[in-house]
């Protein structure tokens, strides 16, 4: 798919989340690159295999919960270019260590209680960025029927809002339902048609919990009436503004 032409607000959103740095996060740089080896720089196990979090004699990666919710905030942010070096299974291998809390407590880490709100908000800003500039460029070279692709990279982004249990446990904080809401705005608006599903399929699961349902059926009418050719988009559209994806 051909990248379509940013508007003003896109490119606005775009130089605020490309700012986000180790530095500016107030983070070890050592801490962050550290991470990145342990979530990406990893063997992709043969077909059968288990990816090596699920080794219970892993060693596990040592820092606190604010230091993970900062590491995430870069990821996010810098994700087209710190995720460069690695493949698409290794990008999606990682990821999912990050989302799901089948194998650790990576996602749980922004919801400590030892982690300000401002921290937290600060990561989900950047969240959209990493589909905008890693997940949306890399899975453009093939389109194929919603859901049916079972890549580690893909299920990464078609599953995150439906496995991802940060916004789960906050989903009571008018700041996170705000954040969310801002964040499936953001990527509906995006030129990457995964993009878009993966915000469609987490609207149809979290769209009651955010609080604006007038708000939330005028947007998704509006994202509805702008799709041209795909009538499948148009259709889980129209299911996910009814809260039925599975």
């Amino acid at each position: 798919m051909k990248a379509k032409k940013l508007t003003a607000r896109e490119r606005r959103l775009s130089r605020e989340t490309t700012s986000v740095s180790c530095e500016s996060v107030g983070l070890d740089r050592a801490v962050y690159s550290a991470a990145l080896r342990y979530l990406f720089d990893r063997p992709v196990p043969e077909k059968g295999g288990q990816e090596w979090y699920w080794d219970i004699d892993e060693p596990q990666f040592e820092a606190t919960p604010l230091q993970w919710t900062h590491i995430q905030t870069v990821l996010f942010a810098n994700a087209g270019t710190d995720l460069a070096p690695y493949s698409d299974a290794q990008v999606g291998m990682g990821l999912n260590h990050v989302m799901s809390n089948n194998a650790g407590d990576i996602p749980h880490m922004v919801n400590d209680p030892s982690v300000p709100l401002v921290d937290a908000m600060r990561m989900v800003r950047a969240l959209p960025t990493l589909w905008r500039d890693c997940l949306g460029p890399r899975l453009s070279t093939e389109q194929s029927a919603i859901g049916s692709r079972s890549d580690r990279l893909y299920f990464v982004s078609y599953m995150w809002f439906d496995v991802w249990p940060s916004f789960w446990n906050a989903k009571h904080a008018p700041e996170w339902c705000d954040a969310m809401w801002k964040v499936f705005c953001e990527m509906l608006a995006m030129p990457w048609r995964e993009a878009q599903v993966s915000a469609l399929h987490g609207i149809g699961h979290e769209g009651n919990r955010l609080n604006r349902h007038q708000e939330l059926q005028a947007h998704m009418d509006a994202f509805i009436r702008q799709v041209k050719n795909d009538d499948e988009l148009k259709t889980y559209a129209q299911v996910a503004a009814r809260g039925m994806v599975q």
